[in-house]
């Protein structure tokens, strides 16, 4: 991380990365997308939501390799790893897309981690990434978040708003299409309502450290384990978790 990178995340408790996928990448990446979406809106058995506001396509690693690549993206996973520690692992994965002109928001004011009992301001537990798929702007859906909240006290009392923009000291987080941003998961945040003419697309990976369980429903196929321990790549098993409950680390 350049200087720059470390003061603007732990001022704010996330961080914008622009331009992270190159034009050939983002081409690549949009069409392991839509390979995957075909898929899975073909079989309503596959595992996501389908509603009004938001269609998830539960992990899309399991579709297209090229969605499997971007854990280890070059110019965001080393960013990832410096947050986490070098026992970073994954926990969850998603592709959302979320229509145009939504009714409401599928997801209100929110952290996404929290250890009851326990606050350490100063540890990072989670750390989400987000790739943008589509270009967003203020009417796009793009995240709300309250810069530096990640430190706030678990039990801080936030008002509540109907609209998420209504939020006191609220930012949304926009862009272009491969751009990629990343928060700490004790941010609090929130999606905003689509009111554009078209869906909003991001693919979303979460990162946790190895003795984390992977969320149910998330855990990697045997195919996708079977081609990691055949690959040899210390990183890509990590992630998918091969290891050591406690003791996993890269080096």
């Amino acid at each position: 991380m350049t200087e720059e990178q470390k003061i603007a995340y732990e001022t704010n408790g996330f961080l914008t990365i622009p331009g992270a996928l190159s034009a050939e990448e983002l081409s690549e990446v949009r069409d392991g997308a839509a390979k995957a979406e075909a898929i899975w809106r073909a079989d309503a058995s596959l595992p996501g939501t389908r509603s009004a506001t938001l269609e998830q396509v539960q992990a899309p690693i399991e579709y297209d390799n090229r969605l499997l690549a971007l854990l280890w993206h070059p110019k965001v996973f080393p960013v990832v790893r410096e947050l986490l520690g070098d026992d970073v692992s994954m926990i969850d994965n998603d592709y959302f897309i979320t229509p145009p002109h939504t009714p409401s928001t599928h997801a209100g004011w929110h952290h996404d981690v929290g250890l009851g009992g326990i606050y350490h301001p100063l540890s990072t537990v989670m750390v989400k990434v987000f790739f943008l798929l589509s270009d967003v702007n203020a009417n796009s859906g793009g995240t709300a978040m309250i810069p530096g909240s990640y430190r706030f006290p678990q039990n801080y009392k936030f008002p509540e708003v109907d609209d998420p923009r209504q939020m006191p000291g609220a930012i949304q987080m926009t862009g272009k299409a491969g751009d990629a941003y990343l928060f700490n998961g004790r941010t609090y945040h929130a999606a905003v309502n689509n009111e554009s003419d078209n869906p909003r697309r991001v693919l979303i990976y979460n990162y946790g450290h190895f003795w984390m369980k992977i969320w149910q429903g998330y855990e990697p196929s045997e195919r996708l384990i079977t081609e990691a321990k055949a690959s040899g790549d210390p990183v890509r098993m990590q992630l998918l978790g091969i290891g050591d409950a406690y003791g996993q680390r890269l080096t």
